[in-house]
């Protein structure tokens, strides 16, 4: 190759390679841009500004002041303004039991055996819910707050599915 085509066929290459790159910005001329319009999302109210929310619960004194609770509310709801309440607290010191009937892998089995106990009529439920394949799943039947009557349910928990099981305290936190 002489030194003249080579000089032709780089000044070739080059313009080429300008045209790739410049023409179309050339010919496209001015680009529309489209903008989305939207609505601002609001801010959440601040919790200081919310009334409290009141539930009456029974009394032990029957009837005579679940009939003037309720027109207090009745009231409290009229004139929308709160009025000081005296607030109660339940008593949670006695604690409820379930019955473990084991932890296995297989879901299926998991489901079948929680299937067949609430068919039975027992509260049956499984950890995790649902039942995850190859890992721990355990089995529960409760709770209640009488360990005798789970002492009573444990006979016939082991006659129907051959599980006897044990009495352990019931914690809703349990994970």
């Amino acid at each position: 190759m002489t030194a003249q085509f080579k000089n032709r066929l780089v000044g070739t290459i080059i313009l080429v390679a300008l045209g790739v790159i410049v023409i179309p910005d050339v010919l496209d001329g001015k680009k529309n841009r489209i903008e989305e319009e939207f609505n601002a999302i609001p801010f959440a109210p601040k919790v200081d500004s919310l009334p409290p929310l009141l539930i009456d619960l029974p009394s032990e004194q029957g009837q005579k002041d679940n009939s003037s609770e309720s027109n207090n509310s009745e009231k409290v709801a009229s004139n929308q303004q709160l009025e000081p309440e005296v607030i109660r607290t339940i008593d949670f010191d006695k604690p409820a039991y379930i019955v473990q009937l084991g932890t296995f892998k297989n879901a299926d089995n998991v489901s079948r055996l929680v299937a067949k106990l609430r068919d039975a009529g027992f509260q049956a439920h499984s950890y995790p819910e649902p039942a995850v394949e190859g890992e721990l799943n355990r089995v529960f039947v409760g709770p209640n707050v009488s360990q005798k009557t789970l002492e009573q349910q444990q006979a016939k928990l082991k006659e129907l599915t051959g599980l006897s099981g044990t009495i352990r305290q019931f914690d809703p936190l349990f994970k």
